[in-house]
């Protein structure tokens, strides 16, 4: 294999390192010692290998003490070199009859895998995908060994009882979060754990299950993590655990589950984007994890999370140069990207499933299939993402340090771009500005520009002025701007559901100037407000739609002039507000789909659900579709006669599938029976003139042979069998629930 021919190098990294001209003697020295070890190839001789190395005396250490596998490693084979170092690791583990020799098995597998890593980067052997991976997956593999040591001993010791080796029943688990619950973990990093224990699964007695496992996680962390001659393994960071100020450090399962759902805050959701079940009994983080899916993902665009998110994000400001510029947190660097991508998964990714992706990649590629951001801006991301990280792991790689910064000195950057293939370190920088800059341009979406700019004037007078803020209606043609000024200051002072939080009023604060500025320009602004009035005043105490339309302004006119133009639709909103996400999406104003197509489309929806969930998914797309086609009309997108075609084949959709749910539901109480079964429209429905109020005429026939029976146990003839399947059929057609009814119907 001609290695280089098959380089992965690109502008933050382009060539091999480049050998100062200080560090001759001591590559020189290197190279014999490697030599004299065999090390080198056709391809990278031991001088190559020594300039390679030359920039970090941590690898210099690691390439003398596993010289072994280095020849394989620039051979194109890390994959099998990692390997053959996981089955050592694993046989020295079975064999370790102290912590000692534990240690020692831990920190020779982090040394193998570290060296094999280095090198395929250094050498542009592998891409940084797989390079992520191969840590990940190292870390992973000590932390399944290190548990199954530590409960083999226990057990051998007599504390609990005989396990599976899978760990299924130990009542124990470990879950990932960070960079390695999205398996993209950093060359020298800590590890973020979440550890669970179960008391219900515990092979031991409840009232010792909590000091009993308090007690391996302790014996796990001193085992990865305490210095000894051969370095450490890997450090562990437990701070993501609920309230680690006071908690233990593994933590019941119902107790964590408890937390998550009543007093975990933003950032703790986003953690759990990236979390992964990865050692110890699999079942329990499963769990765990699907009972806290409700609290990362909301099923509606979540735009609270911005503000918090935006805190989370305060980074410090750009030097004036790149002199200890920290690659992580400063400005657009990594955290940037990963924010930029989390942000958009927790907002749409309640209603989008396949947008709760861990990895950053796929996440992005995710986000662009789902038309939240282009294929140019995810395809952009990923590559300044793996180019940052790239940069990243070669400073970790100097002293096996958790450091994410540039050099402060002017002599030790230059080093560092030598490290990275530069000749020079303006070369270096130029790149690390070009980055820069592709992320600026492309870390960008409406929802996360601070809302539009405010009129001052109105703002402070809705604060502070009473009489200011009656004066100004007055002149911008409000008739009556005492009774309007009077109902913002209730709201503001929270005397309505909507307004009651502290968050709400500021948002309608922030909203109010421009809305009664677009008023102001109305024939009959007061008719307007009063419109708005009744709208607000009966929503929930939710400040959910204030955040979206605060971080999408062009909704606040939309819905400015829904309530003038179609109060029914506004009706339907306030009972109703999770409706309004739906005008985020592109494809909104697309043009509904025919009869046909809607039928698919809901049969893919309730596909194995239970009845009532399908009931319930079934009306929810009914109203979702019926407010598309009711906007779009409005916007003039489209118009009446479409809109009547477009409702008449959203109640054919809606029918056939309640008819499907109540066959099949038929079948299951009297068994199948031979008849066939038509259902004939009337009225409008039957003229494809539907109106959004209309109820639908129907007429059910069918036709059967005179002694047809039904097959199951309780038998019925065809007409009981019709008679009940309509009943069934017209009663979920007609019967509310908490997601409201779908259609009246009537059958004179």
């Amino acid at each position: 294999m001609d290695t280089r021919q098959n380089r992965f190098f690109d502008p933050v990294c382009p060539a091999l390192p480049v050998l100062h001209a200080d560090d001759q003697q001591i590559c020189a020295e290197l190279a014999d010692s490697l030599a004299s070890h065999g090390v080198g190839t056709a391809d990278f001789d031991s001088t190559m290998i020594a300039s390679m190395l030359i920039g970090s005396q941590h690898l210099r250490r690691l390439a003398l003490k596993y010289h072994a596998d280095i020849n394989d490693i620039l051979a194109g084979q890390g994959a099998d070199v990692m390997a053959r170092a996981e089955q050592d690791f694993r046989d020295e583990m079975d064999k370790a009859s102290t912590e000692s020799d534990a240690m020692m098995a831990i920190r020779r597998w982090r040394g193998r895998s570290c060296l094999t890593v280095a090198l395929s980067d250094i050498a542009g052997l592998c891409d940084m995908q797989t390079q992520m991976l191969w840590l990940s997956r190292a870390a992973d593999i000590a932390l399944t060994t290190n548990l199954a040591y530590l409960m083999n001993r226990a057990v051998a010791r007599g504390k609990i009882n005989p396990i599976a080796d899978s760990m299924q029943g130990c009542g124990w688990t470990i879950i990932a979060l960070g960079k390695l619950g999205a398996e993209e973990l950093n060359y020298s990093s800590d590890i973020d754990l979440i550890i669970l224990h179960d008391l219900a699964t515990a092979p031991i007695e409840p009232a010792l299950a909590q000091p009993f496992y308090v007690g391996l996680t302790r014996d796990l962390i001193k085992l990865m993590t305490t210095p000894t001659a051969d370095g450490i393994g890997w450090r562990v960071d437990l701070r993501l655990r609920p309230d680690p100020g006071a908690t233990a450090v593994s933590i019941d399962v119902d107790a964590a589950i408890s937390y998550y759902e009543s007093l975990a805050r933003t950032w703790e959701r986003a953690a759990f984007i990236r979390a992964r079940p990865v050692a110890g009994d699999l079942q329990i983080a499963n769990r765990f994890l699907t009972q806290i899916q409700p609290f990362i993902w909301r099923r509606t665009l979540d735009y609270t999370v911005m503000d918090d998110m935006k805190t989370m994000l305060r980074r410090p400001p750009q030097s004036h140069d790149w002199l200890g510029y920290n690659l992580k947190i400063g400005k657009n660097g990594i955290r940037q990207i990963e924010f930029f991508t989390h942000v958009l998964q927790l907002v749409a990714g309640g209603r989008e499933p396949g947008l709760r992706q861990h990895q950053t990649a796929p996440a992005l590629h995710a986000l662009a299939s789902f038309d939240w951001i282009t294929t140019d801006q995810a395809d952009t991301l990923i590559s300044a993402y793996r180019q940052l990280r790239r940069a990243e792991h070669r400073l970790q790689m100097l002293a096996d340090s958790q450091t994410h910064s540039l050099p402060r000195n002017p002599s030790d950057l230059a080093h560092f771009a030598n490290f990275m293939g530069h000749a020079e370190p303006t070369a270096f920088c130029q790149v690390l500005a070009m980055l820069q800059q592709r992320i600026a341009e492309n870390a960008e979406h409406k929802i996360l520009h601070s809302p539009a700019e405010e009129m001052p004037e109105t703002t402070a007078i809705l604060l502070d002025d009473y009489d200011a803020l009656v004066a100004w209606l007055s002149q911008n043609g409000f008739q009556r701007p005492q009774n309007i000024a009077d109902t913002l200051s209730g709201w503001m002072a929270g005397r309505i559901a909507a307004t009651r939080s502290e968050r709400a009023r500021v948002l309608l604060n922030r909203l109010m100037p421009e809305i009664l500025t677009h008023f102001a320009k109305a024939n009959a602004p007061d008719d307007i407000f009063a419109a708005l009035a009744q709208f607000i005043e009966g929503l929930p105490a939710s400040v959910q739609i204030f955040s979206l339309l605060d971080y999408n302004r062009h909704l606040a006119k939309l819905l400015c002039d829904m309530l003038v133009l179609s109060p029914q639709i506004c009706d339907r909103l306030r009972r109703y507000p999770a409706l309004f996400d739906l005008l985020l999406y592109r494809a909104f104003f697309a043009p509904i789909e025919d009869s046909a197509a809607l039928k698919k489309i809901f049969h893919e929806k309730i596909k194995d659900l239970p009845v009532e969930l399908a009931l319930d998914q079934i009306k929810i797309l009914v109203r979702e579709l019926k407010f598309r086609a009711q906007v779009q009309t409005l916007s003039f997108a489209t118009n009446i006669e479409t809109l009547e075609t477009s409702l008449t084949a959203i109640a054919d959709a809606a029918i056939d599938s309640v008819l499907t749910l109540a066959r099949a539901d038929m079948i299951r109480r009297y068994g199948d029976i031979e008849v066939e079964i038509g259902i004939v429209a009337l009225g409008r429905l039957g003229v494809r003139q539907l109106t959004a109020g209309s109820d639908l005429d129907l007429l059910i026939i069918y036709h059967a042979a005179p002694d047809t029976v039904s097959t199951g146990q309780r038998k019925l003839g065809a007409a009981s069998y019709v008679l009940r399947l309509a009943q069934t059929m017209i009663s979920w057609i007609s019967t509310p629930t908490a997601e409201g009814t779908l259609y009246d119907v009537d059958l004179r």
